[in-house]
């Protein structure tokens, strides 16, 4: 195990980075270059998912592509309608064992790698490790997630609220934080990456068994090619699918997720078939 400075300061001047990160532009890197010169970005998406009939809902953030260098500090947010969404809970789900080993060499540190803070509008996540590369973000995966629960006041059955990546809106960011994904060298240098944000939706369910609109497998509010498609790969491929997408992906109502499905969704849309009923389900 190597920490890259002692391990205060450089965990203060690393959360001071991503500081000045926000307040200047997610486009500078080591030597000066500009944005346009950077080929590797850092992506994170939010999936598509569905509530319970209780409106209780799970989230999962994934880094769906990670620089080759690995990520040391991440600094965003996932935002949300206070009157739509309560949150009730964030979950580290990539653990790198960073926040064990920090803590073995200070166990003031325990605990500091990822912190999240749960504001009006938006759920603050800031993931940060003085350590070495060994110990940073490196695989694409699902990163953490977000639990919380619909009003079923506000949100109807059959419709959906938003969760959007955007800036962590923190004091001392400035007028206009952006999303921060890099990390800072023995040199104290400061790297960052471009970064592609995928904002993800809940869904209200019209039925208890999770239905939110039958066939629409990708959950995006329409039924489509991309749906079947979806559902090939899941029939075919044994593609995992969130209980919202296969509850909907269910197009013939026989609790089994076969080439029929498939089929029926095809007819439904070169339109020889009726769409299913929802009183099907």
């Amino acid at each position: 195990m190597k920490a890259q400075k002692a391990v205060s300061g450089f965990f203060a001047g690393l959360v001071a980075a991503a500081l000045m990160f926000s307040r200047v532009s997610s486009g500078i890197t080591a030597g000066g270059a500009d944005a346009s010169e950077q080929t590797e970005i850092a992506a994170f998406t939010v999936e598509r998912t569905g509530a319970d009939k209780d409106g209780w809902f799970h989230a999962n953030v994934y880094l769906d592509s990670v620089p080759q260098a690995g990520l040391a500090a991440v600094d965003l947010a996932v935002a949300y309608d206070p009157a739509a969404i309560t949150i009730s809970d964030v979950t580290l789900l990539y653990d790198t064992g960073a926040d064990d080993a920090e803590a073995a060499m200070d166990p003031k540190l325990k605990g500091t790698v990822f912190t999240y803070e749960v504001a009006e509008n938006e759920v603050r996540i800031r993931w940060a490790t003085v350590l070495d590369q060994e110990y940073w973000l490196k695989e694409t995966r699902a990163f953490f997630s977000v639990s919380g629960r619909l009003n079923t006041k506000k949100v109807d059955p059959g419709s959906k609220t938003d969760l959007r990546i955007v800036p962590a809106h923190r004091e001392g960011a400035g007028d206009k934080p952006v999303v921060t994904a890099g990390y800072m060298d023995e040199q104290g240098i400061p790297h960052t990456f471009k970064t592609k944000l995928t904002d993800g939706t809940v869904w209200m369910p019209i039925f208890a068994n999770g239905v939110t609109i039958p066939c629409d497998v990708d959950l995006d509010g329409e039924v489509g090619m991309s749906d079947a498609v979806l559902l090939q790969r899941a029939v075919t491929e044994d593609k995992t699918l969130c209980a919202a997408a296969y509850a909907n992906a269910d197009c013939d109502c026989d609790s089994e997720l076969t080439i029929a499905d498939v089929t029926l969704i095809l007819q439904t849309l070169a339109g020889r078939a009726d769409a299913p009923a929802k009183g099907a389900h």
